[in-house]
């Protein structure tokens, strides 16, 4: 099976100005996404796609690695979805049998996260793949259809903190597809979805000035930098 990876990179950015390109820990952002694909050693594909001309790291590897700086405008901006993009890729490369899309927002990821989670959704059962963490706290919606607010729990039944078994937050740092899911229904995500469960100190998803300390200071911690 042929396995692609898209790492997006686009310019905008509302939290963060540039933060794809930022330096972190002595690398850009999406350095950090581009090394775990690149060692993990499972991709026939590598595309970086971007909006804008950058420095290129010197490749050490067989893998195929496509820099794309000419990403259509409408994919670029900062209201654009990740799934029609993972489709225009889909369609440019059809021998492209299985897509992974990996954030550069999601730098803790490792290579063995990669490994672990391709794995996973190499078994048939299982159509796509999204990464997620254990998260027990309860949730409210605004604006709700019907009520104008909504509870993700039983508000008459009110569970405590250890009762909630279970529940999974969705991290944005690995999702797994297998090609027909993606030219069929145009998503990231469709068919018998399987979860793979990271700890919380490589969950974290980079989207404000508190996150990117936050995931510095483990990132520093991770390297004997601190």
């Amino acid at each position: 099976m042929k396995v692609g990876a898209l790492i997006p990179c686009r310019t905008g950015s509302r939290g963060i100005i540039g933060k794809n390109f930022r330096e972190l820990c002595g690398k850009p952002l999406w350095g950090w996404t581009f090394d775990v694909a690149r060692k993990s050693e499972i991709f026939d594909l590598i595309i970086v796609s971007s909006d804008k001309q950058f420095d290129r790291p010197i490749e050490t590897t067989g893998c195929k690695v496509f820099y794309d700086f000419r990403r259509p405008a409408e994919f670029a901006t900062d209201k654009a979805s990740l799934d029609p993009l993972l489709v225009y890729y889909a369609d440019k490369y059809p021998e492209i049998e299985m897509w992974c899309l990996l954030q550069p927002t999601s730098p803790l990821r490792t290579v063995g996260d990669i490994k672990a989670a391709y794995k996973k959704v190499l078994n048939p059962k299982y159509d796509s793949l999204v990464s997620v963490t254990k998260d027990t706290m309860m949730y409210w919606i605004e604006k709700a259809v019907s009520t104008g607010h909504i509870a993700t729990y039983h508000i008459q039944k009110r569970p405590n903190r250890q009762n909630r078994k279970g529940f999974y937050r969705e991290v944005g740092a690995i999702y797994f597809a297998k090609d027909y899911v993606i030219k069929k229904l145009g998503l990231r995500l469709g068919g018998t979805i399987g979860l793979y469960k990271m700890p919380k100190q490589r969950s974290y998803s980079i989207n404000d000035e508190l996150d990117w300390k936050i995931v510095t200071m483990l990132m520093e911690r991770r390297h004997g930098r601190a």
